[in-house]
């Protein structure tokens, strides 16, 4: 049973296009922004993302439905700045135990998707990953999404050196 969500969505018109598509799936629950277990907050991700860090608040999922993955010959650039900012926090954000999903692209943009793997390479903490394909019927394509959790460093050195 879900104890608490936090979401967010950095405009109103996001949230009128669920209360009114995604009935079916939403309920009532987005028709109020606060409930006894949950708050929509209608706001930037990035402020708060960095005031849960500064407070050490801790979530057993995130989930980043922001954007797909940058296009580009190399992962540099804005969009790219921006995609790594995201999944700083939300990793410092996730706890030991947590899962992070998020879409990835279009399943033939192998390059952008080998980039991000790199990217993933290269965070603060060491993560693991599995990848999906699925049709997204809206998309009119196959589309990558992502489940990312954190490798515990210490069962990490034990299974290298083998020891119990």
């Amino acid at each position: 049973m879900l104890r608490n969500l936090n979401t967010a969505h950095i405009d109103q018109l996001v949230i009128n296009a669920a209360i009114k598509h995604l009935r079916g799936i939403c309920h009532d629950s987005m028709d109020q922004l606060k409930g006894h277990n949950y708050e929509v907050l209608v706001e930037d991700c990035i402020p708060i993302l960095e005031k849960y860090v500064r407070e050490g608040t801790m979530f057993d999922y995130v989930i980043n439905d922001l954007t797909a993955i940058p296009i580009s010959t190399q992962p540099v650039g804005d969009s790219w700045d921006f995609l790594r900012k995201i999944l700083d926090f939300s990793m410092q954000v996730l706890k030991p135990t947590g899962r992070y999903y998020t879409q990835g692209n279009g399943a033939n943009m192998v390059d952008a998707l080998q980039m991000y793997e790199g990217q993933l390479e290269k965070l603060s903490c060491k993560v693991d990953f599995s990848k999906e394909t699925v049709c997204v019927p809206s998309y009119h394509e196959l589309w990558v999404f992502y489940h990312i959790w954190k490798v515990d460093a210490a069962k990490e050195m034990q299974a290298t050196n083998g020891s119990s």
